[in-house]
């Protein structure tokens, strides 16, 4: 069956589900909590994407993401929700990683059909849920789990996952993947346990504690899932995350106020891992918010093992949000990676600016890596629809190329 019509009837699928749930119910978003009627989900982003690196062909990107799903309404504490994507290309001139095009720069954005979410949930008493299937799950700020969203094909877990703010102040999470569909649409064997729990110590004041432990058990290895720069098979990357983080804000006056962010963790074999994985993580971060201009600064960490031979990995997380839009260092360099940053942003009616400044360091040596600025503008034009304009920029010292990378998108959002 060709590719086209396979695409048609995954869409025809969906369709017929939410007619049959009927169109006139009330909605929400496809990843938040059910209401008591079913909802149709319709989210359609199309992204012109270029990116410049020395070496590299030029790669520009012109693709289509479409997200179509239905989430029944609760049936006795019980619910359903089905989800499919779509990701059509205009323009082949880049490296998807797997379209067999490396003269081009990555963008790792490839042609793909298929089912993103496809799980069964259970509300129950005292505010605790329960969700087995396909599933996104993001925790925290996605720094160390999250759903890659920025790629048109996001990352998704087949899990089992348990909820619970059942104690008040707290909430709890504890899951279990074995099997995750990452960004380039295939289903990648793990055995995977995360478990986090928030509690909100003061008014605007959150400490959590966590534990992730990441284990690739395909049979072979799986480029872009996850590097780290060790020899050996699969396992070779395979780790434990054990931490805590502090995120809080303080309003000072009814137009003034401080944000504030603290959070370490330890990384060690896991699984099969070898003895190498040994590294932390630590981050600091202030800002300032005055009207509608904020200001910040951030120290980042992600060290290197004692012999520099492995840096901190976060190979479940949301990457392209750290760490500079250019991706430079969507895998930390053996010899680790510090970094300070400086961000202003500024909400103008609908719009928002923001302007990110970073300098790269190799945490083991000191040696620069290099600069790169990220600049964006982004708002809400319509009822449904918001879009926007990003540009990355990053200048090479002692670690990777040149590379700029520019953006412009628009996002449709409905639900019913």
């Amino acid at each position: 069956m060709k590719k086209t019509t396979i695409k048609i009837q995954l869409m025809r699928a969906c369709l017929a589900l939410g007619i049959l749930g009927g169109w006139q119910q009330q909605g929400l978003a496809a990843t938040g909590t059910p209401s008591a009627d079913g909802q149709l989900d319709l989210n359609i982003r199309p992204r012109y994407e270029q990116l410049q690196q020395h070496g590299k062909k030029n790669a520009t990107a012109q693709t289509v993401q479409t997200l179509l799903g239905y989430q029944t309404g609760i049936y006795r504490d019980w619910y359903a929700g089905l989800q499919f994507i779509d990701v059509s290309s205009f323009d082949n001139r880049y490296n998807s990683l797997i379209n067999k095009k490396g003269a081009y720069s990555v963008i790792a954005d490839p042609q793909e059909t298929s089912i993103n979410q496809a799980f069964l949930g259970y509300r129950g008493p005292a505010r605790t849920s329960l969700k087995i299937g396909r599933q996104i799950i993001i925790l925290g700020d996605a720094r160390f789990v999250g759903n890659v969203g920025f790629r048109q094909n996001m990352q998704t877990f087949d899990a089992v996952t348990l909820h619970t703010g059942a104690i008040p102040g707290l909430q709890l999470f504890a899951g279990y993947s074995w099997r995750v569909k990452d960004i380039l649409d295939r289903l990648v064997p793990m055995q995977t346990t995360l478990v986090n729990a928030a509690y909100r110590v003061l008014p605007g004041n959150t400490v959590s504690v966590f534990g992730y432990w990441y284990a690739n058990t395909s049979p072979h290895l799986v480029t872009g899932q996850a590097g780290c720069f060790l020899p050996g098979g699969p396992d070779a990357c395979n780790n434990g995350i054990v931490g805590a983080s502090w995120h809080g804000h303080t309003a000072l006056s009814p137009t003034f106020g401080v944000d504030y962010d603290a959070a370490y963790a330890k990384q060690l074999p896991y699984h099969g891992g070898p003895a190498a994985i040994d590294a932390h993580y630590a981050h600091l971060a202030v800002g300032l918010g005055w009207h509608a201009i904020t200001g910040r600064v951030a120290y980042m960490l992600m060290s290197s093992n004692p012999d520099g031979t492995y840096g901190f990995q976060t190979p479940l997380a949301t990457k392209h949000a750290y760490n500079g839009w250019a991706e430079v260092f969507l895998t930390t360099p053996p010899a680790g990676l510090k970094s300070f940053e400086y961000s202003l942003a500024a909400k103008l009616g609908k719009a928002k600016l923001m302007a990110d400044y970073y300098h790269f360091y190799a945490a083991r040596g000191q040696s620069s890596y290099g600069d790169e600025i990220d600049l964006s503008l982004t708002g809400k034009l319509l009822k449904h629809l918001s879009g926007g304009v990003q540009y990355a920029d990053y200048r090479a010292d002692h670690y990777a190329v040149d590379t700029q990378g520019a953006w412009a998108y628009l996002d449709y959002h409905f639900s019913t």
